[in-house]
């Protein structure tokens, strides 16, 4: 009689066994699904996002360079594109977007490059926009059923400056150049402080050499100490030091354009207004 009893058991266990890997099977089956779907969901996302910046970037770069030439006429030569019109907008951002976009895989979007629309571009109230506009589903047969209608906008600000010939103005406040470390200020860009002339002579015959002044030339507090060994210098027309490179500060002009009313406080330079 315990023989069966045996039998039963085992029996019972082997059912429970399997009914256990049928729910481990059927939960698999349903998990797998939705794991690939979540992961094509993230793809789509990563691409999406991509498309996105280098659209945004082309249509941004796109507004900027004609908001450089929104105000010329159709005649003036000064702009690539003549004047910039709606028409304009639309043919200048397509040609952006395909530059952009020209080693680009767009399966997803519908159409591929020429499903992009930059329909609703245009220039008005001063402001250049460029839009685009596509269709867009992720990878695979049953995205392409739910698509996702994507607009990317950029704009840029008008160019507001103004042509002395068509604007003129008699008040036009009078500029200025100033470098990063010189005490005054200069008149004129041609000012020979500020456009060196720079040549190279032999170190043995500095002592020799005069400045167009008639004085003669120092080392440079800069880059001249007791262990120069070169067998050159550099020196200037109009200055009073030698340099053992071209590079030296004492060379260089960093020149910057400022309102005179912005520096009241520095001279003007001597030889600037000796010419004036």
């Amino acid at each position: 009689m315990r023989i069966p009893e045996r039998k039963s058991n085992r029996k019972r266990k082997e059912g429970g066994s399997l009914r256990q890997k049928g729910s481990l099977t059927a939960e698999c089956a349903f998990i797998l699904p939705l794991f690939f779907l979540a992961v094509v969901v993230f793809v789509s996302m990563l691409d999406l996002y991509r498309l996105h910046i280098l659209l945004q970037t082309a249509l941004c770069e796109g507004a900027k360079e004609l908001g450089m030439y929104a105000y010329c006429t159709d005649n003036d030569s000064d702009s690539p594109v003549g004047r910039v019109t709606d028409a304009v907008c639309i043919a200048y951002s397509t040609g952006k977007v395909r530059e952009a976009l020209e080693e680009e895989n767009l399966v997803g979007i519908h159409g591929g490059i020429n499903g992009i629309f930059l329909l609703g571009s245009g220039f008005e109230n001063g402001t250049v926009t460029l839009k685009a506009s596509f269709l867009y589903s992720g990878p695979g047969e049953l995205f392409s059923f739910f698509p996702v209608r994507i607009q990317i906008l950029g704009q840029a600000q008008a160019w507001t400056g103004y042509n002395g010939g068509l604007f003129p103005s008699s008040s036009a406040e009078e500029l200025v150049y100033i470098t990063e470390w010189q005490s005054v200020c200069h008149t004129s860009r041609e000012c020979t402080h500020l456009k060196l002339s720079i040549s190279s002579i032999p170190l043995g015959t500095i002592k020799e050499q005069v400045n167009q002044y008639g004085g003669h030339y120092y080392p440079c507090e800069r880059c001249i100490d007791d262990n120069f060994k070169g067998s050159s210098v550099y020196v200037t027309r109009t200055g009073s030091r030698y340099h053992s490179s071209k590079g030296c500060g004492g060379l260089t002009r960093n020149v910057t354009a400022v309102k005179r009313s912005e520096v009241r406080n520095l001279d003007i330079c001597s030889r600037c207004g000796a010419k004036k």
